[in-house]
């Protein structure tokens, strides 16, 4: 289990309610469910809309969540590839501001999210295939430390899933609805 994410974020995450036991299996059904899962909640939106509480627009989680996958893959992939097992931190607000999230349509924040939910998982199947006649891949996170395969597609559902619940949360304030 992931100790860090746990002690970070509680399990279930105390605000999302994501569980920390999902297993690989169900975690490739959860992101496969992803995009829909996403078109469902940003149904009425125009991309501008914004919480009180959060920083970003609707358009920018979409644009973060897809953006955090690719990384995550590219990282991943550079791991299979044997180039290296190190991943660097980066600051999710200063690629928002290089890649100008609140100028993109929603529509193509979305289509950008179903091509990173599949490039994502191309990727976890391939470790996971490899894995199964191989080590186990793990990745060297300056903060983190080691963390294995499970573990980082389970960080990388968190973000995704959390940030759907955020989206859920400014399209709940904008209703008038009461957020959780």
């Amino acid at each position: 289990m992931d100790e860090w994410s746990i002690a970070t974020y509680g399990d279930p995450c105390r605000q999302c309610g994501y569980r920390w036991s999902l297993s690989l299996e169900e975690i490739l059904d959860v992101m496969g469910d992803l995009p829909a899962g996403y078109r469902l909640v940003t149904a009425r939106a125009s991309g501008a809309e914004r919480h009180p509480e959060l920083a970003w627009s609707v358009t920018a989680y979409v644009c973060h969540v897809a953006d955090n996958l690719r990384i995550w893959a590219e990282r991943l992939q550079g791991a299979l590839l044997g180039s290296t097992r190190a991943v660097r931190s980066y600051d999710d607000n200063l690629l928002a501001e290089a890649r100008g999230y609140d100028g993109i349509d929603l529509q193509a924040a979305l289509w950008s999210l179903t091509g990173a939910v599949g490039e994502w998982t191309a990727t976890v199947l391939e470790a996971r295939s490899r894995e199964r006649s191989g080590p186990p891949l793990a990745l060297l996170h300056p903060e983190r430390g080691e963390i294995r395969l499970v573990e980082v597609a389970r960080a990388n559902c968190h973000d995704a899933v959390h940030h759907r619940w955020d989206v859920q949360r400014v399209m709940d304030v904008g209703s008038g609805e009461p957020g959780p």
